[in-house]
């Protein structure tokens, strides 16, 4: 009973490591798509990093492995390619610029695939060479594919250079099983490859990859000329091109497929995808920040024109107060996290709260309920050592300098809501008075206040 019970328990353990290993990065997938949660505008902008999830989602279905080559120009990444597939199928040349954008190609082997990637759908993946003109360009595309691939081939062909172990060192970090393959050997003697192959293997790369994983190959040799007496005494001469040395390579792609099997193609998936989520919750802020600024910077206006017109101390600042609860309530539907009206109104009573520490709010209160003209004179709205001065002196008006107070406090809440709201609702380890305090040191240093000024000036004088 024992026995059977041990037996069952090594099968359930072996179903862990493929099957459900695989289930569960299906689930993560069609869990991280649902959870985006982005407005139609936010996922029309990012509509090909979400494709690109859609895309790993089929890649699991699909039980693909992707393996790309990486290397210098003319070090036959494109050639190692062909050999592996048998047929000329990628482009290749000694030149620069040979390959521009990644190519792809299905790999159909000769050798059936055995255990759990029977079945799997082998494609290959060449890319731009890491030195090709235009680096740039051509080195995000190859990082790009270096997130997708399972298996990556770096192509060297002779002692590595400084700038193929900067490579490799970067390939490392993607966290995916990689094979040095040291092409063209049929150019070198024997002496002089084996001390070649040993100092890349024991030397070079023994920190990044094992020695079984660098491989060495000629995916197209040399060809020689060969000539021929004829019975006629008649000589020719011709070209004969020796077949490529390619089998120790493909040999040793299929062991590390067939060794590590789905739970590679599972966590590779699994890392890409968590890349491509970082990616698009990094754009869907910058969005909704730009947008959150502009909700901001229109709230503050038109709470600034609404008090310059209607110069009333209690009543500006009544309904200032009101203007700011909306603007906090807006935000939050903004950012997917719905306040309610009370839940705002109390934000906005922590922040006057932390003005007045800071020594601010008393200042604002005195602009916003003066009624004399000259005692705007040096006024700020705000703290002198922490906001640009914002009088009234040359507006001729009394209801604009009260207005342009209420416009830069309202800018400090909103600002300081955004904050709150992009970290969960929570003021964070600094605290309100901290970031209320950096967000005026910043309103000072962009000259927030001389725009809101000018834009205010601008509105009123449309009214």
């Amino acid at each position: 009973m024992m026995s059977a019970e041990t037996d069952l328990n090594s099968v359930l353990d072996e179903l862990d490591s493929t099957e459900v290993l695989m289930g569960r990065a299906r689930e993560t997938l069609d869990s991280t798509l649902k959870n985006l949660k982005l407005t139609p505008d936010e996922e029309q902008a990012m509509a090909e990093e979400v494709q690109h999830l859609r895309d790993l989602a089929k890649k699991l279905d699909d039980n693909t492995v992707e393996i790309a080559a990486f290397g210098m120009v003319s070090r036959g990444k494109s050639s190692v390619l062909n050999a592996l597939l048998g047929k000329e199928v990628f482009k290749s040349g000694a030149t620069h610029g040979t390959t521009v954008q990644k190519v792809v190609q299905r790999w159909e082997t000769e050798t059936p695939l055995e255990g759990e990637l029977g079945n799997a759908k082998l494609i290959l993946v060449d890319t731009p060479g890491i030195d090709e003109v235009g680096g740039e360009t051509r080195e995000k595309l190859a990082r790009d594919v270096a997130r997708r691939a399972d298996l990556i081939l770096f192509v060297i062909s002779s002692d590595m250079q400084r700038k193929e172990y900067e490579a490799l060192e970067d390939l490392r970090e993607a966290q995916k099983p990689i094979i040095v393959v040291f092409n063209q050997i049929d150019r070198f003697p024997d002496a002089d490859r084996d001390q070649i192959y040993a100092k890349i293997s024991n030397e070079r790369v023994r920190h990044l990859v094992r020695a079984s994983d660098v491989v060495m190959t000629a995916a197209k040799p040399d060809p020689f000329r060969v000539k021929t007496r004829h019975a006629d005494g008649t000589v020719t001469t011709a070209w004969e091109y020796p077949p490529p040395v390619i089998e120790t390579l493909k040999m040793r792609i299929l062991e590390v497929l067939e060794h590590e099997g789905k739970a590679l193609v599972a966590l590779n998936t699994l890392l890409y995808a968590g890349d491509l989520h970082a990616d698009i919750i990094s754009h869907k802020v910058r969005i909704r920040d730009d947008s959150a600024n502009r909700l901001i910077w229109n709230f503050a206006v038109a709470k600034g024109a609404a008090v310059a017109l209607n110069p009333i101390p209690v009543a500006d600042m009544a309904g200032g107060l009101a203007v700011d609860v909306g603007m906090i309530v807006a935000l939050s539907k903004l950012y997917g996290i719905p306040l309610t009206r009370q839940t705002a109104i109390g934000l906005v009573k922590d922040m006057v709260k932390a003005l007045g520490a800071l020594g601010a709010v008393e200042v604002v209160s005195k602009l916003l309920s003066s009624g004399v003209k000259a005692s705007l004179g040096g006024i700020t709205i705000l703290s002198s050592s922490i906001a640009l001065p914002l009088t009234a002196i040359g507006y001729g008006a009394v209801g604009l300098a009260q207005g342009a107070g209420a416009a830069g406090t309202s800018y400090v809440f909103g600002q300081a809501a955004k904050i709150y709201l992009q970290q969960g609702c929570q003021w964070g380890p600094r605290g309100i008075k901290t970031v209320v305090a950096e967000i005026l040191d910043q309103a000072k240093a962009d000259s927030v206040v001389e725009r809101l000024r000018d834009d205010l000036k601008a509105k009123v004088h449309q009214k």
